[in-house]
């Protein structure tokens, strides 16, 4: 990273935070706060400094377009079929009840457990019925599926950011390849922000903790008037006439074998593209879609996924040019000389949490804190695993509160909110949780 820009370097993201909030909107104020770090970097040459950082992202990103396409097809194939239908009608013998819905919906996302967005989407697409039906908020049910992914993906060390946090750790520690995972496991107990979220989840869902604050007022909404969407995105996703339910294996076989062969091929995109072609091949015949419609599907897909893609490439645009103001050394610098071996912990996690909510950038801030913090735990004497639950712990803190990040934005695509939505709903329902990780990272760092 290049040489720092001091406190300049926060401007672009506290411009992106503060117009996101009075615009309600999410890829204008991310070109905006770009846009004002160009203009610390490049000064008057800003506009080409950010067309080439745009360039060059386009080019590098390639894949989450092609990602989020096929994402797009598969929900567009399996919504203009009615395909979840019967899984509806099945999951709603058990979820009769709004408690129960949001059981299931937990469940669902803690069984996918692979990626944060295969996480969101399987947990997203069987159980957004099931939640209407029983008159859940689509703002509770976007936190919801968005916390669960953010908790589990980092939980399981077989999901694709257990394999990047084993590597991180063996480069920081001067580890063989392979050791790496032995080290994640040791620390799983302490990675204390996911198994607190996960529990605040349930405890939110069973109404043990009751929501709050604008959480409260669209639970109410939905429960009282029936009203799942905020009043103003209602009336762009009205009711289509009512379809015939179909047969549950319609829904099953591309799910099943979209997970089969991720899970065999550690690549979610053969996963998508093979759940695609059943799609196709089982809808058809069946004429729940039309042949034309089926390969509409291919265009549409792509379209209705645009505004995520541009969110998303927007954020890593943005990611590029806090690169180089320097951003994330600067705030780990801030306060690394006022570190002791107790406090290391909490601090990591604070730290890492900041600089992946302001950044979207969850991996790229873990490549820059592990090899950061582990080898000052080790000279201050600090607990080891402790500390990379708590730079681990932060990354799943940081993906599930930054409202222009992946994985929140694919949450309000499929929940059909806004990110802004999230931001007025959803993050400050995640604040206890944090308060909670904070005193037990404390605790955990002086006394362990």
């Amino acid at each position: 990273m290049e040489g720092t820009y001091g406190i300049l370097s926060l401007l672009p993201v506290f411009v992106v935070i503060v117009t996101a909030i009075i615009t309600k909107r999410a890829v204008e104020p991310l070109i905006l706060g770009t846009l004002v770090g160009y203009a610390i970097i490049a000064k008057e040459g800003f506009i080409v400094a950010y067309l080439d950082s745009l360039y060059t992202e386009l080019g590098e990103s390639a894949y989450y377009v092609v990602i989020f396409g096929l994402f797009g097809i598969f929900i567009h194939m399996l919504d203009k079929a009615n395909a979840v239908s019967g899984f509806t009608r099945l999951g709603l013998k058990f979820a009769n009840t709004k408690k129960k819905a949001g059981f299931l919906t937990w469940v669902m996302g803690i069984i996918f457990f692979l990626d944060n967005y295969f996480s969101v989407l399987a947990a997203g697409v069987s159980n957004r019925a099931i939640a209407d039906k029983n008159k859940m908020s689509r703002e509770m049910f976007a936190f919801s599926i968005n916390s669960v992914a953010c908790a589990t993906c980092v939980l399981v060390p077989l999901s694709l950011w257990g394999v990047f946090m084993s590597g991180q750790v063996e480069m920081s520690l001067g580890l063989e390849a392979g050791e790496g995972l032995a080290e994640i496991i040791k620390a799983l107990p302490f990675t204390l922000f996911a198994w607190v979220l996960l529990i605040f989840v349930l405890l939110y869902q069973f109404r043990i903790i009751k929501p709050f604050g604008n959480m409260k007022k669209s639970e109410l909404r939905a429960e009282q008037e029936g009203m799942v969407l905020p009043p103003d995105l209602a009336a762009e996703h009205e009711e289509e006439e009512e379809k015939k339910p179909t047969s549950v294996w319609n829904f099953l076989i591309p799910m099943v074998c979209l997970i089969a062969v991720t899970l065999i091929t550690q690549e979610l995109m053969y996963g998508l593209i093979v759940g695609i072609v059943l799609c196709y091949i089982l809808y058809i015949p069946q004429k729940l879609i039309k042949f034309g419609e089926a390969f509409d599907a291919i265009f549409r897909g792509f379209e209705e996924m645009f505004v995520v893609t541009a969110i998303v490439i927007s954020a890593f645009v943005l990611q590029n040019c806090n690169d180089e103001l320097g951003l994330a050394p600067y705030v780990v610098n801030s306060v690394v000389d006022i570190i002791s071996g107790g406090s290391l912990p909490v601090i990591a996690f604070i730290i890492m949490m900041i600089l992946g909510f302001v950044t979207g950038s969850f991996w790229g801030m873990a490549a820059v804190c592990f090899p950061i913090m582990l080898p000052l735990a080790e000279s201050l004497d600090a607990n080891l695993y402790v500390t990379i639950g708590a730079v681990i712990a932060g990354a799943a803190a940081g993906s599930s509160t930054c409202f222009f990040g992946d994985s929140v934005t694919l949450s309000c695509s499929i929940s059909q909110i806004r990110n802004n939505d999230f931001l007025r709903t959803g993050l400050p329902m995640v604040v206890p949780p944090i308060i909670v990780t904070i005193i037990l990272y404390l605790i955990f760092g002086f006394v362990l």
